[in-house]
């Protein structure tokens, strides 16, 4: 996180506020805290477009982009499964 740019630091704090958003809300339902589970629809008791927003931060910051089926990331690329709802989806 060192060498991290002003734009990256700004990403990841919304990216962790966006899961401290979901653990909150999962500590006022009465839950544990050591088994909230971020990520996980129906268990991370985030809306979907908190969801959405959370993974197209975390594709960001992590040079991961979605072209034609495909999943491009760190010189690698790799075809998705045709049922994968992430198949039509370009970031």
């Amino acid at each position: 996180m060192k060498n991290w740019t002003e734009e990256q630091k700004q990403k990841y704090a919304r990216f962790q506020e966006i899961l401290e958003i979901g653990k909150q809300r999962h500590l006022n339902a009465g839950g544990n805290p050591q088994l909230y589970r971020a990520g996980f629809k129906g268990q991370d008791y985030l809306t979907d477009e908190e969801r959405k927003e959370a993974a197209k931060i975390m594709r960001q910051m992590f040079g991961i982009s979605i072209t034609n089926g495909y999943v491009h990331c760190q010189g690698h690329s790799w075809e998705l499964p045709e049922n994968s709802p992430l198949y039509k989806e370009q970031v």
